[in-house]
Order: C-alpha cells, then sequence, then structure tokens
C-alpha cells in the first residue's frame, strides 16, 4: 500500500512539474512537445523505436517540416481562453491519427493517408473482417470516454486571457519553420525524382514522414497546371495522332480484374506442394501476357481500376489521392468504357462486393458504364471462411450481362474472394493439399496457406469463365489481371521480379489474334487491347497506341489528363463531350407484381429479388425477410392504409443507403 500510494504521489508530482514547466515556459515547452510527438509518430508508424530515431537524423529537414506542422497546429491553443483544453485535445488529434496509421499498417502495405478519411463509411462496413469483436467494443468504449473527456475537459478547463501579441507571433513562426523546411525539402528535388518518390506511398511516407505526406495528401489533391499548357500544345499533339483503326469484327471484351491476384513462385523461400494457379499458369503460357506495373500494393484496388478504365497515369495526381472519391464525383471522363459504346458497345460492370464501396454506384456513371451489378443484385452466393463472397458467383453473371442483347458488349468485373485479411487463419479442408513452407517467414505460413486456397478457388473461376465464353460460340477477348499484390509484409527483394508493384495480365482469345508478350503500366492495357482487335478510340487510347515510344510520352500524357479533367478541355474544342450516363444498378430491374397481407405479414411477390430487397411501405422500410427471387416478406401489424404506395428497395450491403428500388405499387 505504501508503495502504491508513493508511486501515486510521485506521478502527481510530475504533472504538477509538468504542468508548473507549460506555465512559466509556455512556447519552449509546446516546441518541445512538437518534436516529442514528431518523434512518437515516426516510432508508431514503423513500427520501431529504433526507426523513428533513425528517421530523426537520416532525414533532419523532413524532421523538422514535421514537427514544424505539428507545432503550427499546437500554437494555435494559445489563441484561445482554454488553452488547456485545447493544447492536450490537439495533441490527443495527432496521437490518434499515428495510432491509427500503425494499426491500419498492420492490415495494409500502404500507411493512413488523407483519402482514407473520405472512405471511413465504407471501412467501418468491413472492419470486423481484420478486428475482433471485442476490440472493436473496446475500440467503441475508449472512443466514447475520450469523447467524454472532451466535453467534461472543456466545462471545467480554466479560462485565461491569451497574451495574443505573444501567441501570434508563436503560430507565425511555427508556420514560418513548417514553410521553410517544407521547401527546403524540394531543393535539390526535379520533377521527375519527386513524382517518381510520390508514385510510391510507401516510399514517400519512409522519406518524407507521416505528418508531412498526410498533410500534403490532404492538400494536394488533382494535377499541377503544366508549364506549357496551353491550346497550341494542345492542337499539336493531337495533329500527330491518326484517327485510329476501325474494326473488321467486335468481338465481347470481358475484363476482371483479380483482388490481390499474385503468383507465388515469384516469391523467395516459398514451397508448395500444389499450383494454386494452375489455369492462369497454362494461360499466360499460351497467350499474351506480361507485367503490369500498378499504382498500388496490398490494397488501392480503386486507383489500379481508374488506370486501366481511364488510360490515365495516377503519377501526377496527389499523393495518395483516389481520384473516385475526388475529381470522378463531378468530372466525367474518356475511359474504354466510351471508347468501346462509340463503336456499339453496351457497357457493364460486375463486382461481388457492395456496390457503394469507392462510391462505384456514382463513379461508374461517371466512367460511361450503362450496368452495374453489385453484390446485392446476386442470388446464390457463397462466402468464404472470413465473410468474402466467393468469386464463382461471377461466372454466371458475367454470361448473363454478354445474353441481355444481340450488341457486342463490354463487361469489366471486379473479384473479391482473395482480399484480407489472411491472419484470420487456415480453413484445413480449403487448405488441403497445399502444404505451404515459408522458409523466410514461418509464422505468415497459416496466412499463406489461407491466401493460397483463396487463390485457387479464383484460379478456378478463371477456367469456368473461360470454358464458358468458348462454349458460348461467340467472339470473345478475355482479360486477366491483378490489381495489387497481396497484404504480406513482402518487399521488393524478395520477389524474383524484384518489384513490389509488379502484378500480371493475360490476354486470352477464341479469334485465334497473336499478340506479343510485354510488359505494361496498368493504365496502357485497355489501349493494347483494343489495339490488337484493330481498334482506335478516344484521344487517351490513341496517345497510348501511338505515343508510347516518345521521349516526352510521360509530359504529354500529363498534359492531356490535365486538360481532360482540370483544364479547358482543348482537346474537346472547349467542353467535355463526356457526361454521366444513366447507370442501372443490376442488370435486371427490381419488379413489384403484387402485395397481399395476411395475419400480420406483408408479402410481396415479384422478379429479381435478393437478399438485399426491403419491402418499404408509405416511405417506411420494414424488416424483410427473403424467401426466394420472386418473394420476401415482412411483418406489419395492421395492413397498408388504402392507397399507401409499397416498393421493393435494394439496400446496399454496408447500409449506406438505396441502390434501387422498384416501381410502387398502390394499396388497395
Amino acid at each position: 500500500m505504501q508503495t502504491e500510494n508513493k508511486e501515486k504521489n510521485l506521478l502527481r508530482r510530475m504533472m504538477l512539474r509538468l504542468r508548473q514547466t507549460f506555465s512559466r515556459h509556455p512556447y519552449v515547452s509546446t516546441a518541445a512537445l512538437a518534436l516529442v510527438l514528431t518523434l512518437a509518430l515516426e516510432m508508431l508508424g514503423r513500427h520501431s523505436p529504433v526507426k523513428g530515431v533513425v528517421f530523426l537524423f537520416a532525414h533532419p529537414v523532413h524532421f523538422l517540416a514535421n514537427a514544424g506542422i505539428i507545432m503550427t497546429t499546437l500554437a494555435i491553443s494559445h489563441l484561445f481562453k482554454r488553452r488547456n483544453f485545447f493544447l492536450p485535445f490537439f495533441t490527443g488529434l495527432w496521437l490518434l491519427l499515428g495510432v491509427a496509421n500503425a494499426v491500419v499498417r498492420c492490415f495494409r502495405s500502404t500507411p493512413l493517408g488523407a483519402v482514407d478519411l473520405a472512405i471511413l463509411p465504407s471501412a467501418v462496413s468491413i472492419i470486423g473482417i481484420y478486428v475482433d469483436a471485442w476490440l472493436i467494443v473496446l475500440l467503441a468504449a475508449v472512443l466514447l470516454a475520450g469523447i467524454g473527456w472532451i466535453i467534461s475537459a472543456l466545462i471545467h478547463s480554466e479560462k485565461r486571457a491569451p497574451d495574443y501579441k505573444r501567441a501570434g507571433v508563436f503560430v507565425l513562426a511555427s508556420a514560418c519553420l513548417a514553410g521553410c523546411c517544407y521547401g527546403a525539402t524540394l531543393l535539390g528535388e526535379g520533377r521527375e525524382e519527386r513524382r517518381e518518390v510520390y508514385s510510391n506511398i510507401i516510399d514517400a511516407y519512409d522519406r518524407y514522414g507521416f505528418v508531412y505526406c498526410f498533410c500534403t495528401g490532404a492538400l494536394d489533391r488533382g494535377i499541377d497546371e503544366p508549364e506549357f499548357y496551353s491550346p497550341e500544345a494542345v492542337d499539336e499533339l493531337l495533329s500527330e495522332l491518326d484517327a485510329g483503326g476501325v474494326p473488321e469484327e467486335k468481338p465481347d471484351i470481358v475484363m476482371v480484374q483479380l483482388e490481390s491476384f499474385f503468383d507465388v513462385d515469384y516469391l523467395d523461400d516459398v514451397d508448395c506442394d500444389e499450383d494454386p494457379i494452375p489455369v492462369f499458369r497454362q494461360l499466360k503460357e499460351n497467350y499474351a501476357s506480361g507485367f503490369l506495373t500498378v499504382p498500388s500494393v496490398g490494397a488501392g484496388t480503386a486507383n489500379t481500376e481508374f488506370e486501366v478504365l481511364s488510360g490515365m497515369s495516377l503519377d501526377f495526381f496527389g499523393m495518395g489521392e483516389y481520384p473516385y472519391m475526388t475529381v470522378l464525383q463531378e468530372e466525367a471522363c474518356e475511359t474504354v468504357a466510351t471508347d468501346l459504346k462509340a463503336l456499339g458497345y453496351t457497357a457493364h460492370a460486375v463486382h461481388n462486393n457492395t456496390g457503394t464501396f469507392y462510391m462505384r454506384n456514382v463513379v461508374f456513371s461517371q466512367l460511361g458504364f450503362d450496368t452495374y451489378t453489385s453484390i446485392e443484385f446476386m442470388n446464390g452466393i457463397e462466402y468464404n471462411p472470413i465473410g468474402w463472397a466467393k468469386d464463382k458467383i461471377l461466372t454466371g453473371e458475367i454470361m448473363k450481362a454478354l445474353d441481355s442483347s444481340d450488341d457486342p458488349h463490354f463487361v469489366f468485373a471486379i473479384t473479391v474472394q482473395g482480399h484480407g485479411k489472411y491472419q484470420r487463419g487456415v480453413d484445413s479442408a480449403e487448405a488441403e493439399g497445399l502444404n505451404i513452407t515459408w522458409a523466410d517467414d514461418e509464422e505468415d505460413e497459416d496466412a499463406l496457406a489461407y491466401y493460397l486456397s483463396q487463390l485457387r478457388e479464383t484460379d478456378e473461376f478463371i477456367g469456368a469463365l473461360r470454358d464458358a465464353l468458348e462454349e458460348r460460340g461467340k467472339p470473345a477477348v478475355l482479360v486477366l489481371y491483378g490489381d495489387h499484390l497481396p497484404n504480406f509484409d513482402i518487399g521488393s527483394e524478395q520477389l524474383k521480379n524484384r518489384d513490389i508493384f509488379q502484378t500480371e495480365y493475360v490476354i486470352w482469345n477464341n479469334m485465334g489474334l497473336e499478340m506479343e508478350n510485354m510488359d505494361l503500366d496498368a493504365y496502357q492495357l485497355s489501349a493494347r487491347v483494343l489495339e490488337s482487335l484493330g481498334m482506335g478510340g478516344g484521344i487517351i487510347t490513341r496517345y497510348h497506341q501511338q505515343m508510347h515510344d516518345r521521349a516526352d510520352y510521360e509530359d504529354r500524357l500529363q498534359l492531356l489528363e490535365y486538360d481532360m479533367l482540370y483544364g479547358d478541355f482543348y482537346c474537346y474544342g472547349g467542353a467535355n463531350p463526356y457526361a454521366a450516363s444513366d447507370l442501372r444498378m443490376g442488370l435486371d430491374p427490381i419488379e413489384l407484381e403484387a402485395v397481399e397481407w395476411s395475419d400480420g405479414v406483408l408479402t410481396a411477390t415479384g422478379e429479381n429479388f435478393t437478399a438485399w430487397s426491403r419491402v418499404a411501405v408509405d416511405e417506411d422500410e420494414l424488416d424483410t425477410v427473403f424467401v426466394d427471387e420472386h418473394t420476401v416478406t415482412a411483418e406489419l401489424d395492421e395492413p397498408p392504409e388504402v392507397g399507401a404506395p409499397v416498393t421493393v428497395r435494394q439496400r446496399a450491403a454496408n447500409k449506406s443507403g438505396v441502390l434501387a428500388e422498384s416501381s410502387a405499387y398502390t394499396w388497395q
């Protein structure tokens, strides 16, 4: 008991001395706090106290730029009467971000960015896959306790009249320090060097620091205007492009983006008794294939998707930016979908995950798709051990899209089964026969075995899809590629190809097309596919096809991207010719044909219902039971009032909104 009292008294004395120090030397103490906080955040983000210290001494200017940014935010607290509240409040916010970054880096390779806050609603819906239930409860309790502390501290904190003159000077000095150090980091770096560093967000965080990159990502959005941007420069570029080829035939084109798809043979020190991807391996040995350089690793599916569909490089965008969450919320753009629609194609998107993730239900309209079938519009879904939908459901959905009309079709499908978190363990039946050994990382052998068991099933889906296209008997092209490497702690030095930003692609066809193997960037893939079919396309597509060998290829690509998304649309004659499409969610509409009420149960019958169908009476959504694709029921004590509208809605799987709704049935 005496020992406990001594410890409590010691803690009280330390806290008292700390308060006295801050009271006597508020500005010096705040500056010291900023330095300590910066070091703590780097230690957290790098998962190593030693690496945090190494960053301090290896990159002192970068360290001071981080500290200057933090110090500026802490200095603002001195302008408030309740300084003793706002100083720990701002400190707590930075620590919260630092802890969040450390946690995020446990689950994926890329650090926490400002853009992650924009996709937080979608991320919350899948947090249960990555974090155990008890930890979610604990985090919720800590968050509520923190909110309670904030309210209590704000009410009870002591008010003191600020010294506005000194506080203002301190804020200005802190901002100057941050600005000067930030500017100093730019010295000696050419535009190309900085672009290269920014394109690899992992290296950028390691080089510049967490606070620096987080704030840069929050403020640096869009594409910088090229120095040579002008109508003349754009016209000169366009004058060098020809109209492109005219196809002799228009085969169906299916592109499948494979979640975390990776050939483990490229990973050093791994032995597997059974090849988990025999179909993909056979395809890449007999058809055009190569490495595909993608913009992300371990996460960032939407950015690889953006590059493939738009033909635009993310190297020119802000650090860690997701165009899906920024410019494409408002601006439509030229894509492979719009290219093919100009040739008479119908464009479909298919994904066995919720339709609102990355706000695809909005963005796919800006990209020119006609329909988007997300998991909310599918029946017969099976799930893997950690809750992701199995990819085999996609075969039927893709074929349904191809058979929806006599027009040629472009189908862009996105798989999800290979998604992490792989640490959840192995279903022994699914992993049977693989017998994984990973000499370099024995602790992750089980996780790798689980991942490969899912990869094997995705490979089976690839085989089933290829066979279905063959049996259909119509000309078809199937493009398969990985969106990024899986989220294991893998460095480039552990890979035989020595690049963690490389996945693979293969282009299968049943038309006898012969194509050379070559390595590509993700933003070149669609142009290559269209070129193999004798198709030109839009400006970006033809630019990749005709100008990829030029020395100024990257600079002029930036010119086009800026003009098409942020500039004056010189390439289109001064106005964007692309507008958001009338996107229909689900290939087949939800149809409500009849409604009956009996003994407290409302029964709705119709077409294309799924487990996400919800009955709504006079706009009030009811708890709904899915019976089959023709029937759903809901408890209702009394029959609806005469004239009340009854509808069936498709609720997003993550409960973030309504994706589609049937026509109203008027209750009689």
